[in-house]
């Protein structure tokens, strides 16, 4: 089996949907991806949490010092794809049991068949930042570019967790994606404020409203 047909079949199996599958067992055109982004179902997700706030991850040889400036939540966010052992060579790690957490992870990660998605970002103490979800782009993938795409949201953390609202700590998030591929020239993110999901507005019914209703 070719690489680019197995390719699409893990990412079929990983996204919960069936291959489409040609007459006679061939493959044709109409077995091409869509152009809109394919969830992924079957990935694995790893999750740290530094309390100090420093930089979990950083390329190079050293991971930068944070001081008080105003750069400073910049230098603790990362976004990275692996596709290769060789990709988390170039990195280094945190010494500390968060940063060795996520190069564990990554370092267990069989490239011929998965790739990795590694995000780092400062959250302030009293929040936490949750995953959603986990989206590739086919077309790029059918290319073996990688291009995926990871959902993020934020929410209080609990009442009895000790935290002081100014201070920062940091997060990663190293997710592990059922599909492999050459390189990666592209990722994204998004992030919502809330982790809330809004239930759609009720329909109004005239016929349920009149005169003489229960005020509540």
């Amino acid at each position: 089996m070719s690489e680019v047909p197995r390719r699409r079949a893990l990412l079929a199996a990983a996204s919960g949907i069936a291959a489409l599958a040609g007459c006679a067992g061939s493959e044709t055109a109409s077995n091409s991806y869509p152009s809109s982004n394919r969830p992924i179902d079957d990935y694995e997700l790893e999750k740290a949490r530094d309390e100090r706030g420093g930089a979990l991850v950083a390329s190079g040889d050293e991971l930068p010092s944070l001081s008080a400036d105003e750069r400073a939540p910049q230098r603790r966010q990362t976004r990275r794809v692996l596709v290769a052992t060789a990709d988390i060579d170039e990195l280094t790690f945190a010494g500390t049991g968060a940063g060795e957490r996520l190069r564990t992870f990554l370092a267990a990660t069989d490239f011929e068949s998965s790739a990795a998605y590694l995000l780092a970002m400062p959250v302030r103490a009293c929040r936490e930042i949750r995953f959603r979800s986990v989206s590739v782009e086919p077309d790029e993938l059918a290319d073996d570019d990688l291009h995926p795409h990871a959902d993020f949201c934020q929410a209080y953390r609990p009442a009895d967790v000790d935290c002081n609202a100014d201070e920062f700590h940091t997060v990663g998030f190293a997710i592990r994606i059922p599909v492999a591929a050459d390189r990666s020239t592209g990722s994204g993110s998004g992030m919502s404020g809330s982790c809330l999901r809004r239930e759609p507005p009720a329909v109004f019914n005239a016929s349920s409203s009149g005169a003489g209703g229960d005020d509540a």
